[in-house]
């Protein structure tokens, strides 16, 4: 027999029998959300914190830091290994030296890019001083960063060339081989007509 502030309950021992396995169903699903949170804690890596376009070129202007421009989609399979390889923890120590930025539809037309996934380094005022194109495997991807810092932090004597976007003064490489085929089209031509004729 229980009394509460004045009601008398009576207990029974099938009553009691209940309570212990409603109180043990509720242990267990805390004990469960104890250690789901637990595990979450442990598990929890630090990420990559990524900024827009705007908020990345200011950070990078006022700390005088390289950034890193990683453009993607949700659907490409590359750009999906590309982000793995972005969570793991060396690459996500190396990113330190950046800001990282994610681009945009828009920025990816600024920037030239036609492929994905696209790492572009800047330098703290924007200039573009190396390119990733395509999946690079973390050790691959650490190299890379590391040489982009040097390229940022020394820069080159001549500006980066993208080599994405097409160079309207020079004639391009296809020309030259349209007139190279020309041209010995001809002489095979005329070699196979002195071989005929003798």
């Amino acid at each position: 027999m229980v009394i509460v502030t004045g009601q008398v309950y009576i207990l029974t021992l099938s009553t009691f029998k209940r309570v212990i396995k409603i109180k043990g169903k509720i242990a267990f699903v805390f004990a469960v959300m104890l250690m789901a949170m637990c595990s979450d804690a442990v598990n929890a890596q630090p990420a990559i914190q990524w900024h827009n376009y705007q908020k990345g070129m200011q950070i990078a202007g006022s700390q005088d830091k390289p950034t890193m421009i990683f453009f993607e989609s949700e659907r490409c399979p590359a750009c999906k290994m590309q982000k793995e390889v972005l969570a793991d923890t060396r690459v996500i120590n190396m990113s330190k030296n950046f800001v990282p930025i994610t681009g945009s539809g828009e920025l990816a037309r600024e920037y030239g890019i036609r492929y994905i996934p696209t790492i572009v380094f800047t330098n703290s005022q924007g200039e573009e001083v190396y390119r990733l194109v395509g999946y690079r495997d973390a050790d691959t991807l650490i190299e890379e960063m590391q040489y982009a810092i040097r390229l940022s932090s020394n820069p080159v004597q001549q500006p980066f060339q993208n080599p994405y976007v097409q160079d309207t003064k020079t004639p391009g490489f296809g020309v030259i081989i349209a007139i190279a085929a020309l041209f010995t089209g001809r002489y095979v031509r005329w070699l196979l007509g002195k071989g005929c004729a003798k």
